[in-house]
């Protein structure tokens, strides 16, 4: 379960459907649940980069909703409704069991997630993958990486088969900065 990761960037765009860049998001060194964090969703004619809570509220459990596992997505009532809620999450790194995982250079990537309203306020669920090599030593479980060829199918009408091809390059680890534990 992902509960911890970073987008400590302020010169990172996203492109999305051809000529659509998405810029704006709020630079933060640590978003843990229930912070508020960027989140890229479709807006108007194009897309957004907007502010939204992380973790939704659902009965059986006091602790928020924070993580969906994808391969079960489609069939779980908790998240059939909001399907139609696609969004990416900005991020520049994450961590299981105190290791920072990046991508190669810390380059920005996108999680897939999904969004929600609750009593007035937005906040979003990200969603998880089996690890790839780099993290399977430290956890059975990662955030979805969404590759940047399919941003664009994420939004799109047939977006199911992302689902089934998350970015499973292998990560930088770095281990846990104190300041942050």
């Amino acid at each position: 379960m992902c509960a911890h990761y970073t987008y400590n960037r302020n010169d990172a765009k996203f492109r999305l459907r051809e000529k659509i860049q998405v810029f704006g998001a709020v630079p933060r060194a640590s978003i843990r649940p229930t912070d508020p964090g960027p989140v890229i969703v479709p807006e108007y004619d194009g897309f957004a980069c907007r502010e939204l809570h992380w973790g939704w509220s659902v009965p059986w459990d006091k602790s928020p909703l924070i993580n969906a596992k994808s391969e079960t997505l489609s069939t779980l009532a908790t998240f059939r409704p909001f399907l139609e809620n696609r969004c990416l999450l900005p991020a520049d790194g994450f961590y299981e069991k105190g290791v920072l995982f990046r991508q190669p250079g810390g380059q920005p990537f996108c999680l897939a997630g999904l969004w929600r309203e609750e009593s007035g306020v937005k906040k979003y669920t990200m969603l998880t993958t089996l690890p790839n090599e780099s993290v399977a030593r430290y956890h059975h479980r990662m955030p979805f990486i969404l590759k940047p060829e399919h941003y664009d199918a994420w939004f799109g009408g047939s977006w199911q088969h992302v689902l089934t091809d998350p970015d499973r390059a292998p990560l930088e680890k770095h281990q846990k900065q104190p300041e942050l534990f």
